[in-house]
């Protein structure tokens, strides 16, 4: 069990870091990238300071996750999972209103999927 949470760890922990560096310096690639309406994207001047914020928080959650021992890791890796959780939820909620693309409900929707497939393999042990 305690190899298989620091492989779950050490993996979300790094794409965590990786995508949140991503955004952090190129804001409005990553929302061209994820649907964002490209007039958005390119135009909206709040848009690059709420994806930095938003970037800022999953390396935060990364390195947390990396420096955390493995017996600990379990509820960092679930904090992890319900920010997933939530981010997902506002794509669709966007997309609902016509705001984001349909690949980024798709892309949405697996993550949510992932996320709770995580987490019910999780719970059960």
């Amino acid at each position: 069990m305690a190899g298989e949470w620091d492989y779950t760890r050490t993996s979300i922990g790094t794409l965590s870091i990786w995508l949140g560096t991503g955004a952090l310096f190129a804001p409005r690639a990553i929302t061209g990238v994820l649907g964002v309406d490209g007039t958005a994207a390119q135009t909206d001047r709040a848009l690059p300071l709420l994806v930095r914020l938003i970037a800022a928080r999953n390396i935060a959650m990364g390195a947390a996750l990396l420096a955390t021992p493995t017996p600990q890791a379990r509820r960092t890796t679930e904090v992890t999972l319900l920010l997933t959780l939530l981010d997902a939820a506002a794509v669709l909620v966007a997309r609902r209103g016509g705001d984001v693309a349909p690949r980024s409900a798709g892309l949405s929707l697996a993550v949510l999927a992932t996320t709770a497939v995580g987490t019910l393999r999780w719970h059960r042990r």
